[in-house]
């Protein structure tokens, strides 16, 4: 806690700091709540490991910063006016805390799930007048199917958690699955436009009003930069179509709840519409595919190579999470994209 206290002294606040606490579950960053004299606010420490290019980190924000929109909520600068400080203790960002609000963990109405849509939906319009090649890719390759296969495959053959055999089935699940690397190729090549993206949807890296439910900001925005609208939209399906958490044990809670792609894709669509081209809007559900394929891939190659990644709470949770991934992503294929297709 030394540390965070520490870094806030960098950051231009008024009034006392009274307390500082961790917030929050993330799996990369930690995040502490704030409590100040004069308001309070979200501390955040980047993982450098994940996050190595400070100057990448600082250019984005900037460039999202200087649209001055209600989409993203506002952050603090340090006194030399930048949105991050570096320290021995590490990389770390400061922005207001936004009262009576709450970032969902899990979906659990329909009115939520549309809000969460028209949220993101609000992000790909607040962005679409900014040009991709402005940004730089904060992770390198973080949304290349391509590069995260070559990735499994390399933890397969080095196998150095010696999991290998226990994941096999896995293993064959991911093989099955290989195709939509092409489908995706084919798309890009029939004229998929890179624009700025948020690239990591996930439910709770948006903020939502305590007891309404309506949309207040984007958050996490560290993962801003070049990439496709199908990443963004098949995000949020991995993690709202499901009433399951990544790491849920009891494999037949997992399915896709009625009524809920409709909620999504409405809220969505009704924000930024006319934002995207046809080819976007006809392909949105296979971003569902495409994204929960690409997180089995990362959890599993992560599990065969000891965990090196992702935090976890105990030893088999990559494994359960790359199980879950392939089970939701035989449900989507099965119920959402065969039928679209057929």
């Amino acid at each position: 806690m030394n540390i965070a206290l520490e870094a806030l002294k960098a950051f231009q606040l008024e009034g006392a700091i009274e307390k500082v606490a961790p917030f929050g579950s993330g799996h990369i960053n930690d995040t502490y709540k704030v409590e100040s004299s004069c308001g309070n606010y979200l501390l955040q420490k980047v993982n450098a490991k994940v996050f190595q290019n400070t100057e990448t980190l600082e250019n984005n924000l900037n460039l999202l910063q200087g649209l001055q929109s209600d989409v993203f909520a506002k952050h603090i600068t340090t006194e030399n006016g930048n949105c991050f400080y570096v320290d021995q203790g590490g990389c770390w960002k400061l922005q207001e805390f936004v009262l009576n609000a709450y970032g969902p963990t899990t979906a659990n109405n329909l009115n939520l799930v549309e809000e969460v849509g028209k949220g993101f939906g609000m992000f790909t319009k607040a962005t679409a007048s900014l040009k991709a090649n402005a940004f730089d890719e904060a992770i390198p390759k973080f949304h290349s199917l391509k590069w995260r296969l070559e990735q499994l495959e390399e933890a397969i053959a080095l196998n150095k958690a010696n999991r290998k055999e226990a994941a096999k089935g896995l293993i064959d699940q991911v093989n099955a699955f290989s195709w939509i690397v092409d489908h995706f190729n084919t798309l890009v090549e029939n004229g998929l436009p890179l624009r700025v993206c948020h690239n990591d949807t996930k439910i709770d890296n948006i903020l939502l009003t305590e007891g309404s439910d309506e949309f207040r900001h984007v958050i996490d925005l560290d993962t801003t930069g070049p990439g496709y609208v199908l990443s963004d939209f098949g995000d949020m399906m991995r993690t709202l179509l499901t009433p399951t958490k990544e790491a849920e044990l009891n494999e037949s809670k997992i399915e896709i709840r009625e009524g809920y792609l409709e909620a999504l894709k409405s809220g969505y669509l009704s924000a930024c519409a006319e934002s995207l081209i046809p080819l976007e809007k006809e392909n949105l559900e296979f971003g569902g595919l495409y994204m929960t394929y690409m997180q089995a891939v990362r959890f599993l190659a992560d599990y065969l190579n000891g965990d090196s990644y992702y935090k976890i709470s105990f030893p088999e949770e990559n494994y359960i999470r790359a199980r879950n991934q392939l089970t939701l992503l035989q449900l989507m294929h099965s119920q959402i994209f065969s039928s679209k297709t057929n």
